[in-house]
């Protein structure tokens, strides 16, 4: 749940070690390379409404500690690129009937992105393994993997 849990959870990413990865995916086309014979992917999390508020305060911190040492853990196997919550709120701009860009707020009850990792691994299988991993799928999130750039 990253709209609160990320925004803290982020700022644990100094907790200890991550302590191993789950079952891969289905595979997904390679990205481009980011370094040689790696590629960058981006880990995705969504939540449905507001799920993270309605979890009792003993379970957030339970989910807290565990995306700290998962974090922690991808910063120490040196995968880790970046990553960063994404708030509450926020608008869609889509153009309008005469092609005008407008805004309109986001359905707080709709399926909300919530945060993002980029990391770069070595293969696609490795990518897999480590989104299948992420904390927020035992909580009720679901996550998407991407490659990053274009893969043609």
């Amino acid at each position: 749940m990253m709209t609160g849990l990320a925004a803290v959870a982020f700022t644990a990413f100094s907790l200890a070690a991550l302590s191993g990865c789950a079952a891969t995916g289905p595979k997904s086309a390679p990205p481009h390379g980011a370094g040689a014979g790696k590629m960058q992917f981006a880990i995705l999390m969504y939540e449905r409404g507001d799920a993270w508020y309605r979890l009792p305060p003993a379970r957030k911190d339970i989910l807290l500690k565990q995306y700290g040492l998962w974090v922690r853990g991808l910063k120490e196997q040196g995968v880790l690129r970046e990553g960063n919550p994404l708030g509450r709120g926020g608008v869609v701009i889509a153009p309008d009937a005469n092609g005008t860009p407008d805004a309109e707020p986001l359905d707080p009850n709709d399926t909300q992105r919530t945060g993002y990792f980029i990391i770069e691994v070595s293969s696609v299988t490795e990518a897999e393994r480590i989104a299948a991993s992420c904390p927020a799928l035992p909580h009720g999130e679901v996550v998407h993997l991407r490659p990053v750039g274009h893969t043609n």
